[in-house]
């Protein structure tokens, strides 16, 4: 909750800053983001102990990019609603190592973390800069193996609530600085014979980019 508070916070900051912009027209019709991250994933104890190894083997941190594209349905003078989407994919691996050798140590673990969520976003400020409130809901599969080659089965899918706050700086007339920090909810998952389980998880994701209009 305090992140989440922090995130908002945030969001307001990019308002005060939205609103000097000089130009006040309204915010434009349709947005795309293109966006990266390098964000932690946790160490599930479910997780490892159905791939039977140590939690602190699993990786901690996966490098990953977004895409979403946001069209504005209704637009006022320094707010707009939008509805969109966007799709998320990162991996993580990591294979331990002789502590003398510095050669590879077993099997390497890989976790993998993929979405596509509708959203709905509340927008403040101007054509040139605006801050938002966003949130969604839909197919998210978070899952980790052993070896150089993923199950050849997808890993189980569940719908997930991410929710957030981000801002659009343009500095030129169609290419803006984009910021977001969002939590994803990630609900438990049962094993499979082919994937681990996984427990109930709150992934922060914060990702910085371009953005188009």
């Amino acid at each position: 909750m305090r992140l989440l508070c922090l995130s908002i916070a945030i969001s307001l900051m990019f308002v005060s800053v939205a609103h000097a912009q000089d130009d006040k027209r309204p915010i434009g019709h349709v947005a795309f983001d293109l966006r990266g991250f390098y964000s932690g994933l946790g160490q599930d104890p479910i997780t490892a102990t159905n791939l039977d190894v140590d939690a602190a083997t699993l990786p901690t941190r996966a490098l990953g990019g977004i895409a979403g594209i946001h069209v504005y349905v209704i637009r006022r003078s320094s707010f707009a609603l939008g509805l969109g989407a966007e799709g998320v994919l990162a991996r993580g691996r990591r294979q331990e190592k002789d502590a003398e050798t510095g050669a590879p140590v077993g099997l390497p673990i890989t976790q993998r973390f993929r979405s596509l969520a509708p959203q709905i976003s509340l927008n403040f400020g101007h054509r040139q800069g605006w801050s938002y409130l966003s949130a969604g809901m839909g197919p998210l599969a978070f899952s980790t193996y052993l070896g150089p080659n993923a199950p050849g089965d997808p890993p189980p899918v569940k719908s997930t609530i991410n929710m957030g706050a981000g801002a659009r700086w343009f500095s030129t007339q169609h290419v803006a600085f984009a910021f977001d920090l969002r939590f994803y909810l990630t609900r438990p998952i049962e094993e499979t014979v082919l994937y681990p389980g996984r427990q109930r998880a709150r992934i922060m994701v914060l990702s910085a980019g371009i953005a188009i209009k």
